[in-house]
């Protein structure tokens, strides 16, 4: 990471630690430090600022604005714009997971939502999908795995066909039948890859199974939680997220939440960190190697604090806004 970007990081975490500091003692609102290192020595307020100076460093090193110069080799028998090969589902993975990655960093600054911490949904399922796809050392292997993401992605846009029909105007009747068609040609034409190839279709494992099996076991269990708050009515995020303890009252943009901004923010680092980890040598940044160790340093205490804060005060109730 830049030696200038480190030392505004610097610079600005000193400056609000201190205002930061003094408000939470004066109001209450942190638990009182607790022995262990530095990171248990900080108030809420002081982990999440830390975070967000390590996640503003860490778009700054990894930023989306280099994602245009990634080359990867596709397969010139496949003519349609759905990825094909595991170097370009790579880097789709990525490119999505880094726009969601400055979008929850930024959305944590402001929104008091559920909503606003989707995109961390978004960077796990990114995370877990290409730790599946590169998981076999062999060639063929993740050749197969990407034909299987592929057939996914069909399977999806075929969907995509029977809700356009159902939706569709009188004005409209053609557009179902024109994708329905496109996947048809698409599917016919993987099908033919996976023969020339001498390979098979093998299934993609359901959600649930690529997130035990691929997602660090500490941090499922809040995923879960997360996915479980967003099926539900409005009413029940709202509690989760930004409700005051006892009193009910709404706290917009996370007012004084700092500890589960903190807590979120950990998790969305610490996704990206793992996913740059991941995808940095298909994408020819074995660099990244470095950038990320580096930010290792900074970033996992303070995540791992908030998040031993948060199960804390989760185990003395049901959640920290209820």
């Amino acid at each position: 990471m830049g030696e200038a970007a480190r030392s505004l990081a610097d610079g600005v975490m000193k400056a609000w630690d201190n205002l930061v500091r003094q408000v939470d003692e004066v109001l209450g609102w942190s638990p009182a430090p607790q022995p262990g290192g530095p990171a248990a020595a900080m108030a809420d307020g002081e982990l999440y600022q830390g975070l967000r100076a390590e996640a503003s460093a860490l778009i700054a090193a990894i930023g989306p604005e280099g994602q245009a110069r990634f080359t990867v080799e596709g397969d010139p028998r496949w003519r349609f714009n759905l990825p094909v090969t595991p170097a370009e589902h790579v880097r789709a993975m990525f490119s999505e997971a880094s726009d969601g990655f400055g979008e929850a960093v930024a959305a944590l600054d402001s929104h008091a939502s559920s909503a606003s911490i989707a995109a961390v949904a978004c960077l796990a399922e990114n995370l877990v999908r290409a730790r599946w796809l590169l998981e076999p050392a062999d060639a063929g292997e993740r050749r197969e795995r990407g034909y299987a993401l592929t057939a996914e992605a069909i399977a999806w846009f075929r969907q995509t066909s029977r809700r356009a029909e159902d939706a569709g105007g009188a004005d409209e009747t053609g557009l179902a039948r024109e994708i329905a068609d496109r996947a048809d040609t698409m599917e016919a034409r993987l099908a033919d890859l996976i023969r020339d190839d001498g390979r098979r279709l093998v299934p993609v494992p359901k959600r649930r199974l690529l997130l035990q099996a691929y997602l660090p076991g500490a941090s499922l269990a809040p995923f879960a939680l997360f996915s479980a708050a967003g099926s539900r009515p409005a009413s029940t995020p709202s509690a989760l997220f930004y409700r005051e303890p006892g009193t009910g009252n709404a706290l917009h943009n996370f007012q004084r939440r700092h500890l589960t901004r903190a807590y979120w923010l950990g998790h969305t680092i610490t996704f990206y960190a793992d996913l740059c980890e991941t995808a940095g040598p298909d994408l020819g940044r074995g660099d990244w190697q470095e950038t990320i160790a580096s930010a290792e340093a900074w970033f996992r205490p303070l995540a791992e604090e908030a998040g031993r804060r948060y199960r804390q005060r989760l185990h003395s109730g049901l959640h920290p806004g209820l």
